[in-house]
């Protein structure tokens, strides 16, 4: 998540990334947001029905969106470039 924080901060303005966590607290889930979205350009939320919505059954996974259409899911770590070309791709 740090990865694609640092890319949504380049992106910010034309990109919006929300960070959702499930299965937590929210004082656990507000104490690692601080750790891993310190550049301001991810918001999170709390919310165990987004992963129903979206048919997730574990993390980390990475679902992209444009017009609420999903375009791409992975699960684990991106490379850096290829979460870059994703949010290049999306702004073109």
């Amino acid at each position: 998540m740090p990865v694609v924080d640092y890319v949504a901060a380049e992106f910010a303005g034309q990109v919006d990334v929300i960070a959702v966590a499930w299965a937590s607290s929210y004082e656990k889930t507000a104490s690692a947001a601080r750790g891993f979205l310190t550049s301001g350009a991810t918001r999170w939320l709390l919310d165990d029905s987004v992963f129903a919505d979206f048919e997730v059954t574990s993390q980390p996974v990475g679902v992209f969106t444009i017009g609420g259409v999903e375009v791409r899911r992975w699960f684990g770590a991106l490379p850096e470039q290829e979460i870059r070309q994703l949010f290049a791709d999306a702004v073109a």
